[in-house]
């Protein structure tokens, strides 16, 4: 393996690893949020760029100038359709009535006892 395969295989684990890490943000988004449309908001900002950050660097690592172009043609493709289908979602979810919380949200503590509760 020649120096210049090994460069171009570190650089592509490396921008697949980050893309990795923005999926991983918005799968805790996706746990943490509170109502479906801050939930969807977390995931569609965090998990489209990742995945097209995955593809980008599987195509650096890819043998072949072909699969490299493929690659990078389904990245785009993912990059384009995440917008489209996240507002399909929410459009689908508001036609439905799901209606979005309003007012400050308190998130449970754990361990906490909600009222009424007895220990």
């Amino acid at each position: 393996m020649d120096v210049l395969t090994l460069l171009r295989t570190g650089l592509g684990a490396l921008v697949a690893v980050a893309g990795l890490v923005a999926i991983f943000g918005g799968t805790l988004g996706i746990l943490r949020f509170p109502d479906f449309y801050t939930r969807l908001h977390g995931a569609s900002v965090a998990d489209a760029p990742g995945a097209a950050l995955v593809l980008a660097g599987l195509a650096l690592m890819a043998p072949d100038f072909a699969i490299a172009v493929r690659l990078l043609l389904l990245a785009g493709l993912v990059v384009a359709a995440g917008p489209i289908l996240s507002h399909a979602l929410a459009s689908a979810a508001h036609a439905g009535g799901l209606s979005p919380l309003s007012g400050r949200y308190k998130a449970p503590r754990p361990g906490a006892h909600a009222q009424g509760d007895d220990p």
